[in-house]
């Protein structure tokens, strides 16, 4: 790749070059020139891959709390019309929940992540995907479904064969309001903040 008027190669992994690839489409620009545009804006003699990971990161995790915050606000407001909008929008991968923590839907990062079909996914329990942990789970669990709480944390983590994929997690409770299939309790919309895993 060109950097200004030196040749040069990049290695990243390839959860890093894909991210970087779909914020260079959506700001219809080659990929070559969001990387001169991300080393321009560093100092000198900086190392070119750690910067492109930190913007990566950085850009990932605005991104992920503007549509964070646009969830609460389709939650508060019991609209969730651009709620399958919103999930294919966002660069994590997340899933839509029941009450009973069944998945109802789940958005393409999260069948990329976990390498999962989602016609085989959807319908299962989040608990017999991943592995989940937060001290008081039961009760975190029922706070998002009974409206005691609007928002919780936990880590969750995939095994499969030669795969380990693991991730803070952060559940957003929906409005009772919301076709996930509960009855008579709230689903919740997780979001796994995680680029890559380790393979």
């Amino acid at each position: 790749m060109r950097i200004g008027e030196v040749r040069t190669s990049i290695k990243l992994e390839k959860e890093f070059w894909s991210y970087l690839k779909d914020v260079a489409e959506e700001r219809n620009m080659r990929l070559s020139a969001l990387v001169n545009e991300v080393a321009d804006a560093t100092p000198e003699r900086t190392n070119l891959a750690s910067t492109l990971r930190t913007f990566a990161l950085t850009h990932a995790r605005l991104r992920a709390q503007t549509l964070q915050r646009e969830l609460d606000r389709l939650s508060l407001a019991g609209n969730t019309q651009d709620l399958t909008r919103v999930l294919e929008a966002c660069p994590l991968p997340c899933v839509v929940l029941d009450q009973e923590r069944v998945v109802k839907q789940i958005n393409r990062a999260f069948a990329l992540w976990l390498n999962l079909d989602p016609r085989a996914t959807i319908g299962q329990k989040l608990d017999n995907i991943m592995i989940l942990r937060a001290q008081g789970l039961k009760e975190l669990w029922a706070g998002l479904g009974d409206g005691r709480l609007a928002r919780a944390t936990f880590s969750a983590t995939y095994v499969s064969p030669g795969k380990v994929r693991t991730a803070q997690a952060v559940a957003v409770a929906l409005s009772s309001g919301e076709d996930t299939g509960s009855r008579g309790g709230r689903g919740s919309v997780v979001l796994f903040e995680t680029l890559a895993g380790r393979s």
